[in-house]
């Protein structure tokens, strides 16, 4: 004779398994998803062929096209599958502005020749060969095929050694105070300071003190502004706002050319214009020309004072970047 403690345990077990018909669909489903998931992990692991064919077979097709316009590319294993490498051909190119067209036949595909394209929207440039192997998307047995066809040097020339005076003590035949003879000998190089305003980022990571991430937020801050017109506005940029020591060391190595700065003519710029600087943003773009046409043209640029919105703050940090003309 069963107990009344068994009976109770069968009868939480019998409730436990049972399900109603929307339940028993929903595991049913489960099941089904979780079979068809174990089937393509098989045939992806044991069934499915290689699609990296072997290299040798497609060199060997390769060498039996038309080679007027240069050697092929080799191919490599485990390159990428993207590329379709059958009309591809080696010729002496400048990869500065290279059309995607021909960085197609050089070997890289059009994603890839997009993002050297993306770099030199940046600001960036590429002056030795070895700037171009930096570039993630070039693989190294790639470049390797390149480099006897690009047409930059090996090396930048090294930074000319300049005369610097030195002085020698010569005895003054009046006197026993003698005097001091400015004579040219050679001294340290001279680092000539660059222009912020239209050195790219190679240019700026020669900078003793600026980095790749360095030079990269002083472009984008650069471009957003339309170009600084102090070097106390490098204090702005977002991976220098926290680092006054590294401000105060890269900024006697920089000079600032305002007439490079973009600015903004007073009486015609349109809230779609000013309204993505940063120093005005849409609200004030939208009110200075709201003001502009209630109360006519501004005579000069601090006119703008009379908006409400233009706070001494505001004015000492836009009015650069605006003219009367």
């Amino acid at each position: 004779m069963r107990s009344p403690s068994d009976r109770h345990w069968r009868e939480e077990l019998k409730d436990l398994f049972s399900l109603h018909a929307g339940e028993r669909r929903g595991v049913l489903w489960l099941l089904t998803l979780c079979c068809l998931a174990l089937v393509w992990v098989v045939y992806e692991q044991w069934w499915r062929a290689d699609p990296v064919g072997d290299a040798a077979s497609l060199e060997l097709a390769w060498s039996k096209l038309d080679t007027s316009s240069g050697p092929p590319i080799r191919v490599a294993q485990g390159s990428d599958p993207e590329v379709d490498r059958s009309e591809h051909r080696l010729f002496h190119f400048d990869p500065n502005a290279l059309p995607t067209e021909q960085w197609v036949q050089l070997g890289l595909s059009e994603r890839q020749a997009e993002a050297i394209h993306k770099f030199e929207a940046r600001g960036g440039r590429f002056r030795t060969k070895a700037d171009l192997a930096k570039m993630f998307v070039v693989k190294p047995d790639l470049f390797v095929q390149w480099k006897p066809f690009i047409d930059l040097p090996d090396s930048l020339p090294r930074p000319s050694r300049v005369a610097s005076p030195t002085y020698t003590w010569s005895p003054d035949s009046a006197s026993d105070r003698g005097t001091q003879v400015r004579t040219e000998g050679v001294g340290r190089p001279r680092h000539e300071r660059v222009e912020v305003n239209t050195a790219d980022t190679t240019e700026l990571v020669a900078v003793p003190g600026i980095g790749p991430a360095f030079a990269r937020g002083i472009v984008k801050f650069r471009d957003r502004l339309g170009g600084f017109h102090s070097l106390d506005q490098l204090s702005e940029v977002y991976v220098l706002r926290d680092k006054p020591d590294a401000v105060a060391r890269i900024r006697d190595k920089l000079v600032v050319d305002e007439g490079k700065v973009h600015r903004f003519p007073l009486n015609t710029f349109t809230a779609e214009e000013l309204g993505p600087h940063p120093y005005a943003g849409w609200k004030l773009a939208k009110a200075l020309v709201a003001y502009r046409t209630q109360h006519g043209p501004f005579r000069d640029v601090a006119d703008i004072k009379g908006c409400v919105l233009v706070t001494d703050s505001v004015y000492r940090k836009l009015a650069p970047y605006l003219t009367p003309e």
